[in-house]
């Protein structure tokens, strides 16, 4: 789902793609980080993926999502799936269509 879309945009670069499902403070942060990146892309393989819903709540004009991804992912050929454990904050504004966008992610390790 929507993890697997948005490391595959980070992963090639995809602005377009990367504004459509994230806020756009989130994405300042991760064009200056694409930035500095440079030309280069990377990959990532999703090895295992879990998601847990940690909490739903109200907060003004939007519902704030709390998520904990969890599992293991490999970024290069040369080396074995390494485990990762993130936070992600989603919202979602409560005018128009529904649209779950990343607000804040956290690496937990």
């Amino acid at each position: 789902g929507r993890f697997m879309r948005l490391q595959a945009a980070w992963d090639a670069g995809d602005i377009s793609t990367l504004q459509s499902l994230t806020t756009p403070e989130m994405l300042q942060e991760l064009l200056h980080v694409l930035t500095a990146r440079g030309a280069a892309s990377s990959r990532t393989d999703v090895v295992s993926l879990h998601a847990e819903l940690l909490g739903l709540e109200e907060l003004g004009a939007a519902y704030l999502a709390s998520v904990e991804f969890s599992g293991f992912i490999r970024e290069s050929a040369e080396h074995g799936a390494v485990p990762f454990r993130e936070l992600w904050m989603l919202a979602c504004m409560k005018d128009g269509t529904p649209s779950w966008r990343l607000a804040r992610q956290q690496s937990l390790f």
